[in-house]
């Protein structure tokens, strides 16, 4: 599955997240390679306090991977469908920078053009 990944960073990251997703799954009995157990797993994920993108990236890994085992005849194909359907985490956040408000937009949009003048 990573032979398709040309970046070795995402190759790194999504090596790192197989291997958490192997780790919790092997900790106790699952009930398979399904949907909810990849929610459980993000569930988990949510709390030991991870970042979104760093519960998203591995939870692209994972979906990657039941994409790959369903095109190689390894799993179900609906089983990879709703894999690929584990919502991913939204990320909440502060923008960085300096953000304009409404009327400093406008005041500069209404300003003249100094090349000009």
């Amino acid at each position: 599955m990573l032979d398709g990944v040309s970046s070795p960073i995402t190759k790194r990251v999504y090596d790192l997240g197989l291997d958490e997703f192997f780790a919790w799954y092997g900790r106790e009995p699952r009930a398979g390679f399904t949907k909810a157990t990849v929610s459980a797993w993000r569930g988990a994920l949510e709390g030991r306090g991870l970042g979104a993108v760093s519960i998203n990236v591995r939870i692209t890994a994972v979906r990657k991977l039941a994409v790959e085992a369903a095109d190689n005849g390894l799993l179900a194909p609906e089983l990879a469908n709703g894999i690929t359907r584990v919502k991913s985490v939204a990320s909440k956040g502060v923008r960085l920078g300096n953000w304009l408000s409404v009327q400093q937009a406008q005041k500069r949009l209404n300003a003249p053009d100094v090349a000009t003048t």
